[in-house]
């Protein structure tokens, strides 16, 4: 899956293009409330869509912050 993609489709408009003219998008994530961008380092990012349809962004050490205060 393509995580920029899903990020630049359901995020909020960061302000800027990246090298391809791309709007630039940006979410928060659910553990930590750090902004993540769609053209940064998205290696440690994960996508969780539930089954209501809400999409969910976090990076991969917050994980375990999501799921121990039960937000799902």
């Amino acid at each position: 899956m393509n995580i920029a993609a899903r990020i630049r489709a359901v995020g909020a408009w960061a302000g800027g293009v990246d090298n391809r003219k791309r709007k630039v998008g940006k979410v928060k994530c659910e553990g930590c409330g750090k902004e993540i961008r769609s053209d940064g380092d998205l290696s440690g990012v994960e996508y969780v869509k539930t089954k209501r349809g809400t999409e969910l962004f976090m990076h991969h050490d917050c994980v375990g912050e999501v799921w121990k205060y039960k937000i799902m």
